[in-house]
């Protein structure tokens, strides 16, 4: 467990002394912001609206939580999609170019501690990242009433399906020792697992099922409306432990070639 934590701190004083860390929250703030405000607007025109058509409003279930909320938590899947590769692309890749992947390799340190410490770094970036989105609930919460459980639910998914996306960017990044290649292979692997759900459209019953199921970016819809299924946790957690695998058969590989 050491050794775990002392990887895992070495990763994350290495994002925080290097322009990585700052570039990214950055992006990842002011990307999130801009969808939060064309929400919050577009909320604020519906519901004059449908102030002046009570009839309609009688129809028209609109909550803060689901028509503020809800979208951007849904945009968070296509920021990921950009984010989490230049977040995961140096871990593995920069420690082979820089040569010292072999010096780690040395050390009394086992592949899954190793493993685990880059994965817990890239995965504490991800939830300070997380942490700057919490402005926008409470933000809401001093003007309207908030569904807290929807909420909890929501960030539960994100936290569940941005772990996947590092699973997978860890992955890619254990192949290669260039960084742009390993970036690259993420983005393309989690592009294709969207891609899944639009083919799922044309296919037929049973395939367009598991093709849903695939798609990762699918599993966050039913937290997003409150909902925690436990088959959506499942796959979720099932991402992470074969990515983790496979990383880890990676760098047997790698040590054994060396």
């Amino acid at each position: 467990m050491r050794n775990i934590w002392l990887i895992s701190k070495r990763e994350m004083t290495s994002f925080f002394f290097s322009p990585i860390a700052y570039v990214i929250l950055a992006a990842w703030s002011g990307i999130l912001g801009f969808f939060y405000s064309g929400s919050f607007v577009n909320y604020s025109i519906i519901s004059m609206q449908l102030m002046r058509n009570p009839r309609a409003a009688a129809q028209y279930n609109l909550t803060p939580t689901s028509a503020i909320l809800g979208p951007v938590f849904s945009s968070i899947t296509i920021v990921l999609l950009f984010i989490t590769p230049l977040l995961t692309m140096r871990l593995f890749s920069e420690e082979k170019k820089q040569g010292t992947m072999e010096l780690l390799l040395t050390f009394p340190l086992r592949d899954g501690e190793m493993l685990l410490g880059k994965y817990l770094a890239a995965l504490m970036m991800y939830l300070i990242m997380i942490a700057t989105t919490f402005v926008y609930p409470l933000i809401l919460s001093a003007f309207v009433s908030l569904d807290w459980g929807v909420v909890g639910a929501g960030y539960l998914g994100i936290f569940l399906m941005g772990s996947a996306f590092l699973s997978v960017g860890l992955f890619c990044s254990s192949l290669t020792s260039n960084q742009i290649v390993a970036a690259m292979i993420a983005f393309v692997i989690l592009l294709g697992s969207f891609i899944l759900d639009f083919l799922a459209v044309s296919a037929s019953p049973p395939v367009a099922a598991l093709l849903r199921h695939m798609s990762i970016g699918v599993h966050l819809r039913s937290f997003i409306q409150g909902i925690i299924d436990t088959r959506d946790v499942i796959f979720l957690v099932n991402v992470n432990i074969l990515c983790l695998f496979l990383a880890m058969r990676s760098l047997e590989f790698y040590r054994w070639r060396g």
